[in-house]
């Protein structure tokens, strides 16, 4: 089938958290994904997090090109990681922990 939609992830999460687990969630950016599509990434996992309380962290992950499959025509740079650590930090101030 391969990667699950945005949707399915969230769903996942929202069962589990239900059910009382508790789990962190990621964002894997600087490969195919717009700035709009980070920041509506982090507007869902904030939602989420406020109808859950269940992400005891996040953790945003840069696309490291090498040896990878999907083509990228501007890898993500080091200022570019730092940006969306701070803007995570921000944004995610319902979550306990940012991991960088």
């Amino acid at each position: 089938k391969g990667k699950e939609s945005a949707a399915e992830y969230l769903d996942v999460h929202r069962k589990w958290h239900r059910l009382g687990g508790r789990s962190t969630c990621t964002m894997l950016f600087g490969h195919v994904e717009s700035l709009a599509d980070r920041v509506d990434h982090l507007r869902q996992l904030r939602e989420l997090q406020d109808e859950t309380g269940g992400f005891t962290g996040f953790i945003p992950l840069a696309y490291q090109p090498e040896n990878n499959e999907i083509p990228v025509t501007t890898p993500p740079t080091g200022f570019d990681a730092l940006r969306t650590i701070a803007v995570s930090r921000i944004y995610l101030d319902n979550f306990d922990h940012i991991t960088a």
